[in-house]
C-alpha cells in the first residue's frame, strides 16, 4: 500500500508540472502563430 502511495505522489509531482508546461507551450505557440499570421478585419465575425 505504501508503495502505491509513493508511486502516486511521485507521479503527481512529475505529471502535474509537466502538464502545465505543455499547456504553456501550446499557449505560447498559439500566440506566436497569431502574431505571425494576423487575421484580417473583414474575416473576423
Amino acid at each position: 500500500m505504501e508503495d502505491a502511495v509513493s508511486k502516486a505522489i511521485t507521479l503527481g509531482t512529475v505529471a502535474l508540472p509537466t502538464m502545465f508546461f505543455v499547456i504553456g507551450v501550446f499557449i505560447l505557440a498559439t500566440k506566436a502563430l497569431h502574431a505571425a499570421f494576423p487575421v484580417k478585419a473583414e474575416d473576423e465575425e
